[in-house]
Parts: C-alpha cells; structure tokens; sequence
C-alpha cells in the first residue's frame, strides 16, 4: 500500500465519521424540534386551563359576593323582626297601663 491509498482509506473513514456525526446531529435536532412542539402545545393548554379557572374565580368570587350581600339582608330582617316583636311587647304593655289607668280613675 502506498501513501496515497492511506490518505484515500483515512479521508474515507473521516467521511464515513463525519457523515454519522452530521446523521446523530439531525436526529438530535429532530428530537429536540419535536421536545420543543410538545412542550409548546402543553404550554398552551396550560394558559388555556389558566385563563378558564381565572374566569371561574371571577364568577364564583362574584357569587360570593352577591351571597355575603344577600347573608346581610337576611341577618338585617331577622334583626329587624326581633325589633318589631319587642316593640309590639313594649307597645302592649303600655297601651294594658294607660287601659288600666283609664278602668281605674272614677
């Protein structure tokens, strides 16, 4: 073998090598393309599942509201009511004091 058929089995091994490395970086790039697209539909789907609880907080913080509202109400009636009962009590007794007073006066 002469110095020239080395060169020529050395620069094809080379070839051969540089041939398989160009193959695994494609394939990784492939890889890493289709790593990249999944992450990327995920993250969609993420700020989409995002953007709904944020609307569900934004109702059921609004139901919650309207709910406290409506709580106050009905704490103020049933206040109310106790109100009225002790002011028709009071208005009964007063009006059995001034009968009595009325009955007893000749």
């Amino acid at each position: 073998m002469d110095l020239l058929s080395y060169a020529g089995w050395i620069f094809g091994a080379l070839a051969g090598i540089g041939a398989l490395a160009a193959a695994v970086v494609k394939v990784k790039s492939n890889v890493d393309n289709a790593t990249a697209e999944i992450w990327k539909g995920e993250a969609e789907a993420q700020k989409a599942r995002a953007d709904r609880l944020e609307v569900e907080l934004g109702e059921l913080s609004a139901r919650v509201t309207r709910l406290e509202q409506e709580r106050e109400l009905l704490l103020s009636m049933a206040t109310g009511q106790a109100a009225i009962t002790e002011l028709r009590s009071a208005m009964t007794a007063q009006f059995e004091e001034v009968k009595s007073l009325l009955t007893s006066t000749p």
